[in-house]
């Protein structure tokens, strides 16, 4: 035979008995990918070549059910033995030792392809043999921008596309982050470390990006046995942006690093519009209510009463999951007296057209959902220091909430009426070097006897209390100092994070000079100086008390 000749055909049997290698260099596998050239790049163009596959890994129904993205639009993914025994030592001891047995009791054969049933869903078995061909996951990351929208280079359909829920529409951001939270779990149980490392370092750019998404990677992380560590990354981007984090819909982060809450009235007024341009992107409401207590009340959280009152509220609002009281371990009779005393407090509203069965069944279930959430939420707002929300919001935001009762409001009022005091003063710090200092700071605590300022803002992407307080040092010095001061530590110790400071002998106090500004306690307006963390120039201070009726 002529070397220029082609090889002969080979018949139906010798196909189906032919190795994997004449399989692979057969005529139908060669039409479906070309050769470039390299091993890597070879085995990377077999990806979703059906022709050379020999095994097909089957989602389980309960996993595509449990999935938190509605995955049960792929129910199988081809792959080839060969490869993924190469990739991962529990698919070789699966597929070719020790567990084949237990493998081929979860198997069966059509057609000479082997289908194994895995206990996880279609797209994180595809995103898993995608890995495995390819070491790396470019599929999650393909159509984000909207080029190719679900088809191939081709223009084709593409079936293996898996950012497309089963409308039809791009997956959300929250979706994503559930579904690379779950294929960690994969490939921590095939042993696969390098996607397991990359699948880290992903979703803690994508937390950076979005910390609500904390919320919904910690519930995910929840629900697999190697969550623990992303469970703990998630947490700390929590504790570190707790209202970022846990409210998107509320809290924005100004230019200054300066925290910007919007009035109560303006977020209802914009609620609609606010809430959708956050939808899909986690927050309180991705949170079961297992997670809800274990988030809110961390005692290593800086989040503010007020943010876990919204918290609660907001959960009540928009959480999806179904909830239970056992997962609070709420006692069985307090959670009925709560719906029940709900149920007496609300009024008949007259229908306005005939009920539809099927609706009124669905409203009927989303009704009692509500009220379990709400029956949740009432219970741990037990929990919650009310004397530390402001009077205007117990008011407003508080009393509406049906969360708390009028003698917990009235209980409240009280001991803020006890421990109000008649005047109340704010500095506002500008032209400071580290735009992080400037903004207006509210009197709030004592310290050495003289009033303290506190702002909230951002700091090394972690939110934090700026103050403003006086300290003496151990010459007998004393000082006023711009500062983070750590949770749970007292002003003037070496663990605060100090910026700026103003000697108080040198002091010029706001409408008086040095003696005034040191005996009255009054913050200086000049004479700053750089400390530590601060830079050039130093910031100007000005003091506006307000009466407090």
């Amino acid at each position: 035979m002529d070397v220029h000749d082609k090889p002969p055909k080979p018949s139906s049997e010798e196909a189906a008995t032919a190795p994997l290698s004449t399989a692979i260099s057969s005529e139908s596998a060669i039409s479906n990918c070309t050769t470039n050239g390299t091993l890597l790049a070879d085995i990377h163009s077999l990806l979703h070549v059906e022709e050379v596959t020999d095994i097909s890994l089957i989602p389980t129904p309960s996993s595509c059910a449990a999935s938190s993205s509605n995955d049960n639009s792929i129910t199988s993914v081809p792959a080839v033995k060969a490869i993924l025994a190469a990739r991962s030592a529990v698919f070789r001891r699966m597929l070719y030792g020790e567990f084949c047995e237990t493998a081929r009791s979860n198997s069966k054969n059509i057609a000479e392809n082997v289908e194994v049933q895995l206990d996880y869903s279609g797209r994180v078995l595809q995103l898993l043999v995608e890995f495995c061909f390819t070491d790396q996951l470019a599929s999650l990351n393909h159509g984000e921008d909207g080029e190719n929208g679900g088809k191939s280079k081709d223009g084709r359909n593409n079936k293996y596309d898996i950012n497309s829920n089963n409308n039809g529409g791009p997956i959300s951001l929250e979706e994503k982050a559930r579904l690379l939270t779950n294929l960690s779990g994969a490939a921590h149980y095939f042993d696969i470390p390098k996607l397991e490392s990359d699948i880290k370092k992903q979703l803690s750019t994508m937390m950076l990006d979005h910390p609500s998404l904390a919320c919904a990677i910690l519930d995910e992380s929840s629900k697999i046995l190697p969550g623990e560590e992303i469970g703990l990354l998630a947490m700390d981007r929590i504790r570190a942006r707790p209202k970022a984090a846990l409210l998107p819909w509320m809290h924005g982060v100004g230019g200054s690093g300066e925290i910007v809450t919007p009035s109560f009235g303006a977020v209802n007024n914009n609620h609609d519009s606010t809430t959708r341009s956050w939808e899909g992107k986690g927050g309180v409401i991705a949170l079961s209510a297992s997670l809800l207590e274990q988030v809110i009340f961390d005692e290593k959280s800086s989040a503010s009463e007020l943010t876990k009152f919204h918290c609660l509220r907001k959960w009540v609002q928009g959480c999806k999951h179904e909830v239970s009281m056992e997962e609070l371990e709420l006692p069985r009779k307090q959670s009925e007296d709560d719906i029940l005393s709900l149920d007496q407090s609300r009024a008949p509203s007259p229908p306005t057209s005939p009920p539809n069965k099927s609706s009124f069944r669905d409203g009927k279930f989303e009704d009692e959902h509500h009220q379990q959430k709400l029956a949740i939420a009432k219970h741990l707002a037990q929990k919650l220091d009310l004397s530390l929300i402001p009077a205007s919001d117990l008011s407003s935001t508080v009393n509406d909430s049906q969360l708390l009762s009028t003698h917990d409001l009235y209980q409240a009022y009280r001991l803020q009426a006890l421990n109000a005091e008649r005047v109340k003063s704010k500095v506002i710090v500008e032209g400071a070097g580290l735009a992080e200092v400037n903004g207006t700071y509210i009197q709030g605590g004592v310290h050495e006897g003289t009033p303290m300022y506190n702002k909230e803002g951002v700091w090394k992407d972690r939110e934090e209390v700026f103050r403003i307080f006086m300290c003496t040092y151990s010459n007998g010095n004393k000082s006023w100092c711009i500062s983070i001061v750590p949770k749970g530590k007292e002003p003037g110790k070496t663990t605060d994070v100090d910026f700026y400071e103003c000697p108080v002998s040198y002091g010029k106090g706001i409408g008086g000079g040095p003696l005034y500004g040191m005996e009255m306690g009054v913050v200086p307006s000049r004479g700053w100086k750089l400390v530590s963390y601060g830079q050039p120039p130093v910031p100007r201070a000005s003091l506006i008390s307000v009466l407090e009726k």
